[in-house]
């Protein structure tokens, strides 16, 4: 399906001195003001979602509009069903999921599908936009996982008070996880006459949380007028002895365009920090394993890093790597007080990543960054949980050095991760690729093949019932050459 360029739509946004402009969109739940087609709920409370309208629906249920009693879905889980265009039917506004008096409690399981043409458009600052924006505005003690946004906008404009910002969970709190995600759509910053917002690519505040396993990738992070920008994460937090805040095994590819009144901006984090008093009982902010790509100069009257902008004496970060060829005068850190260990920059060639100094690993130490990312993933205690990095062909984005000028065009190069869902799983191994032309090959860990097939669908559907227990490597091949690869184990 073609991809709509819905983000060209914003070229009227920035207008020098003053407030940004945009047209106002019917709302989607002004629109859908019953349960409709493709919103299923089973015996359990668990619900299916296979149409735009039902994506609209979860909206009223969770935040108590159109005569809904409020529903956290603490304890049970919301499926996708299918990829969604949410603008099949023209441009439509779709208001955060959960708020912070209305949070989301239970588990958002994408399954590998995605979201094209989605909208999230406040212009103006009145009630409705005093809120924290994303596809899900709060999580507390919630799940969100295996979803790709893949095109559309936001755009938001915040009265006084402190506000999240990010294209799939503005808040993620307390035990909440946002897990192999990938947002693909443009990102346009926030305006706060009278407050502080912070703005992240795929989350806005980690408190006491993990992202992992997510990316950021091939659009334009239009910072605009916010105080504060991160890549994936704007603000990684750990306090009040909760638990650690970590951001782990993620990556930023793209663009971060700033103006005049950002202060503060990180390319993968912006501020880290973890409270170093008794009361956080030894918890830390952590972000390991992650690199950034920047296709451009950050900007920032304050704190400015090619990895972190800001990381506190409470803030660890470890075996993280940035290029810094399109920077001025920029490092990899802003100002740091905590522990860096194994950060260095690398250099866009070969695929591989090469590393300015080399790092350790294991018991000796490697120039190659991808060597070094697979060896922090495989090292794991709880094999499985982080997904490895394609191992011997090139780092996951489409060319090093390249500036897209559309997410339409990555696309329609098929240049997209491959995910291999449920994992752990039992009877069904489903691989979901954007790849043409090509076959998924899967192995045991012998080396012998047991299922091999070409690739005629997005997503190829593989029966596991009779395979024995244990993992499994699953390879894409592509014109002779292995393009992507994960482990996955069957219970």
């Amino acid at each position: 399906m073609k991809k709509l360029r819905l983000y060209t739509l914003l070229a009227l946004l920035l207008l020098a001195g003053g407030v940004m402009q945009a047209q106002d969109y019917e709302n989607w739940d002004e629109i859908v003001t019953e349960q409709p087609e493709g919103y299923v709920v089973d015996a359990e409370g668990n619900v299916e979602i296979s149409t735009p309208e039902g994506l609209a629906w979860l909206t009223s249920v969770v935040n108590g509009l159109n005569g809904c009693t409020p529903d956290n879905f603490d304890g049970r889980t919301i499926t996708l069903m299918c990829d969604l265009n949410m603008s099949q039917y023209g441009p439509r506004n779709l208001k955060p999921i959960s708020r912070r008096n209305r949070p989301f409690m239970g588990t958002f399981d994408g399954a590998g599908y995605g979201l094209d043409g989605l909208i999230l458009n406040f212009p103006t600052i009145n009630e409705s936009s005093n809120s924290d924006m994303a596809l899900f505005g709060y999580l507390l003690h919630g799940t969100v996982k295996n979803l790709t946004i893949n095109s559309g906008f936001y755009k938001y404009v915040h009265a006084e008070g402190t506000w999240y910002d990010a294209v799939l969970v503005a808040v993620a709190d307390s035990l909440s996880l946002v897990d192999n995600c990938i947002c693909q759509m443009r990102n346009i910053g926030a305006m706060n006459p009278a407050g502080e917002n912070y703005m992240g690519g795929v989350v806005g505040l980690n408190r006491n949380s993990t992202v992992r396993n997510c990316a950021y990738v091939m659009g334009e992070y239009d910072l605009g007028f916010a105080r504060n920008g991160g890549g994936i994460v704007c603000r990684n937090l750990s306090e009040g002895g909760y638990a650690p805040a970590l951001v782990v095994n993620c990556f930023f590819y793209g663009k971060m365009i700033g103006s005049y009144g950002v202060r503060n901006a990180g390319g993968i984090v912006c501020f880290n920090e973890g409270d170093i008093s008794p009361d956080n009982k030894g918890y830390s902010a952590i972000v390991s394993n992650c690199y950034s790509e920047l296709l451009g100069p950050l900007f920032g009257l304050q704190d400015q890093g090619c990895i972190v902008a800001y990381n506190n004496k409470g803030g660890i970060v470890e075996n993280c790597f940035a290029d810094l060829s399109t920077q001025n005068y920029v490092g990899l850190f802003g100002s740091d007080y905590g522990f860096i260990n194994n950060c260095t920059s690398f250099i866009a060639e070969g695929g591989d990543g090469v590393l300015e100094e080399p790092v350790g690993i294991g018991q000796g130490e490697t120039s190659i960054m991808l060597q070094a990312l697979n060896y922090w993933v495989e090292s794991q205690e709880e094999f499985g949980i982080y997904n490895t990095w394609l191992a011997g062909t090139q780092i996951p984005v489409p060319e090093f050095g390249a500036v897209y000028d559309g997410i339409e065009e990555a696309h329609d190069n098929g240049l997209k991760m491959a995910v291999a869902y449920p994992n752990p799983g039992r009877n069904t191994l489903n691989i979901r690729t954007g790849l043409q032309d090509a076959r998924v090959e899967v192995y045991d860990m012998s080396g012998r093949m047991v299922y091999r097939q070409d690739i005629t669908e997005n997503v190829t559907a593989i029966n596991t019932m009779n395979w024995s227990e244990g993992t499994y490597l699953w390879k894409v091949v592509a014109d002779g050459k292995e393009v992507e690869s994960g482990k996955w184990i069957k219970e």
